[in-house]
């Protein structure tokens, strides 16, 4: 397990992913790329679909930038990946946006401005950027907010709120 509690994993070069521990376990030899979570294994997973198709030329895994030299700080993202188009973008799969990666985000931008950084996540499904989760949840609880708001103005409540998931 990983630090934040993720299953790390272990993908072919033909998309079948193994989780660690199952290896160990079994005593299996399995030669793969190596993920710090489900997650990121199965966006890898997508992406050599996508490069079986001729959408994506190349995919690099774990890719390092140097965001400051004194003190050094590093920032391994998850993937770079290379269209047939030429163009080229960072991805990083995230279940939530720590701070320390804030702030990292924020030193990357500043020193390379010409690379697009891309976060995502898998949210009902499908991947999305974070961002657009992020809004999703607070554009939610305005809306709930603003409810319970109005049933208390009329002196009831007609909702009660929700536990977080």
């Amino acid at each position: 397990m990983s630090k934040y509690g993720a299953k790390k994993v272990i993908v072919t070069a033909d998309g079948t992913l193994f989780e660690v521990e199952t290896i160990k376990r079994f005593g299996i030899e399995v030669e793969g790329e190596k993920f710090d979570s489900v997650m990121e294994g199965s966006y890898y997973q997508e992406l050599l679909w996508m490069q079986k198709d001729g959408a994506i030329t190349e995919i690099k895994c774990h890719p390092s930038y140097v965001l400051q030299d004194k003190p050094k700080i590093t920032y391994i993202a998850d993937f770079l990946i290379s269209f047939a188009d030429g163009q080229q973008i960072i991805v990083d799969v995230k279940g939530k946006e720590t701070s320390t990666f804030s702030v990292k985000r924020r030193l990357f931008k500043a020193r390379f401005p010409d690379l697009q950084l891309l976060v995502i996540t898998k949210y009902r499904g499908q991947w999305v950027p974070i961002e657009d989760v992020k809004k999703e949840k607070v554009d939610r609880k305005r809306a709930m907010n603003k409810l319970i708001k109005q049933s208390q103005g009329k002196g009831r409540i007609l909702h009660e709120r929700q536990p977080k998931r």
